[in-house]
């Protein structure tokens, strides 16, 4: 799972396998738990 974090908007992307997550307006403290949050989503999605 990779991500990118953009300190000008402030924009966050995490790219997993099954989809993609975008967080905006986030702080760069939050980073990491936003990263945690998504692979939790990834691990629990049905499809």
């Amino acid at each position: 799972m990779k991500f990118t974090y953009s300190t000008i908007t402030r924009t966050l992307h995490v790219f997993g396998a099954k989809m993609d997550h975008i967080f905006h307006n986030v702080n760069a403290s939050e980073v990491e738990h936003l990263i945690i949050d998504a692979k939790f989503k990834e691990a629990t999605w049905r499809a």
